[in-house]
């Protein structure tokens, strides 16, 4: 079996592996464990296609379809059209969405059981849970139909950067709640035969594992990398400070994290490959990804609606996500409050030909910004990029406790001395303006949160709740 996987000496993968387990193993998993699987992935190669009138018009039906399920099959939505005065008939168009209240992650937690839709049966779902980024998980169902098309909705994200099943890619991940609390990097059967995953938990790692992790790729030599943006740019740079210089990828695909513009030139340069920036989430899976001329993320239109929601003091185009998911059964999302500030590009259409709408920014999670005195959102990630020429900084993050004061936390790197903190506040202070303190101090490292990700921002509750009274007033 190992000689058809991998060649020997360790050269690089078998095109025998790769096509049997991509054109044989795949196909006959997915047909016995995900029966739902090859239908909707033909639809999706068809319907990423669409003019924007067919595809406002497919969206439009599988709107009405969710709607009349959720009223009909849910105690909870019946009661929001009831109390809102309308059915579903009233949503006659996409614009029609608006009189349908917002979700929050709140209604969720508290009405969870009410969610669930009556006519199916406990066997037809599958449970998940978000990794908790802001310290709050949230637990939701996921019909195995639902499953099955995302997927394949995420397989043909992955073949727009080249990805195809079959091929070994390295897998850089930060969740837990994925890759168990094991950091060692180790090559199960079920990855040799069909994930072709090269898996390292980046949530808690050390050198050794990073060490043992390069042999690893040296090893099976996989064309493509799958990564949380931050654990993506962590071993970057430590392939450059350990002179690793044989370690390159075709694709990098990097999601789950702001990726700066430096970030991604970096990778570029490291890994000699072409970075594609994905955006997506536990309770909707991927929503958006960037094909091949990188002109935005191509949203998952065909499956889901995504608004985005103008924001009291955000900047002008940059809003809320609001996300409805059509296809979930089991416990539909509808105009469901991600927490994240995103804008959409509303440039010329995408030469790859998909008339998939893109998002052409996230700005960061809601709980990313700073608030300053006169109530001005503050982008983290904006905050950010005024290092990013400035190595002498290798990782920062800044914590808000009341309005008026700011704590930055940074890991230096090479050079960093009394300039760098003094070059960092003259930077930061016109964007700081009414904020008596900015204190800088420097640590060793800067833990990410409990789903694995980084957070450039963190605002306190009350930071944030002055704000949004603020901005209802």
């Amino acid at each position: 079996m190992e000689d058809l996987f991998v060649k020997h000496g360790s050269v690089a993968p078998s095109k025998v592996g790769e096509w049997i387990t991509g054109k044989v193993i795949y196909p006959l998993w997915t047909r016995r464990d995900h029966p739902h699987y090859l239908r909707h992935a033909k639809q999706f190669s068809k319907t990423q296609f669409l003019s924007t009138t067919e595809l406002e018009q497919l969206q439009m039906e599988r709107l009405r379809e969710q709607l009349i399920h959720a009223f009909r099959n849910i105690s909870f939505y019946r009661r929001r059209f009831e109390s809102e005065g309308i059915t579903p008939l009233d949503i006659r168009t996409l614009s029609d969405l608006r009189y349908i209240p917002i979700l929050t992650k709140k209604e969720i937690q508290d009405h969870a059981h009410e969610m669930v839709a009556q006519n199916q049966p406990a066997t037809a779902r599958i449970a998940n849970q978000t990794g908790g980024s802001t310290g709050s998980p949230l637990q939701f169902w996921v019909d195995r139909e639902r499953f099955d098309s995302r997927r394949a909705s995420t397989d043909r994200h992955n073949s727009w950067a080249g990805l195809h099943p079959g091929q070994w890619y390295a897998h850089l991940w930060g969740s837990r709640f994925d890759t168990g609390t094991s950091t060692r990097p180790a090559i199960t059967w079920r990855q040799r035969l069909l994930y072709r995953a090269l898996t390292l938990n980046t949530s808690l790692i050390s050198e050794q594992d990073l060490a043992e992790y390069v042999a690893l790729l040296r090893r099976f030599r996989p064309r493509f990398m799958l990564a949380y943006a931050q654990s993506a740019v962590m071993f970057a740079r430590y392939c450059e400070q350990e002179n690793i210089r044989d370690i390159h990828f075709e694709s990098i695909i990097t999601t789950a994290e702001m990726l700066l513009p430096e970030q991604r030139q970096f990778l570029e340069r490291i890994f000699k490959g072409k970075v594609f920036n994905r955006y997506g989430c536990r309770e909707f899976s991927v929503i958006a990804s960037e094909c091949a001329y990188h002109t935005g993320m191509h949203i998952n239109a065909d499956a889901l609606i995504v608004e985005i929601e103008p924001s009291p003091h955000a900047p002008q185009g940059t809003g809320k996500v609001i996300v409805t998911d059509l296809l979930n059964r089991s416990m539909p999302l509808i105009r469901y409050e991600i927490g994240d500030m995103a804008s959409m590009s509303t440039g010329t259409p995408c030469p790859c030909g998909r008339s998939l709408p893109r998002i052409s920014e996230i700005s960061g999670r809601i709980t990313d910004f700073l608030i300053t005195p006169d109530q001005r959102r503050i982008s983290g990630i904006s905050l950010a990029l005024l290092a990013g020429d400035m190595p002498e900084v290798r990782q920062m993050q800044f914590e808000q406790t009341d309005r008026w004061n700011i704590r930055l936390r940074v890991v230096p790197g090479r050079g960093f001395g009394h300039d760098t903190t003094e070059e960092l506040r003259t930077r930061l202070e016109p964007y700081l303006r009414g904020m008596s303190n900015l204190s800088i101090e420097t640590v060793d490292t800067i833990a990410s949160e409990p789903s694995g990700k980084f957070r450039y921002v963190k605002t306190s509750a009350e930071v944030l709740g002055s704000c949004m009274t603020a901005g209802h007033e």
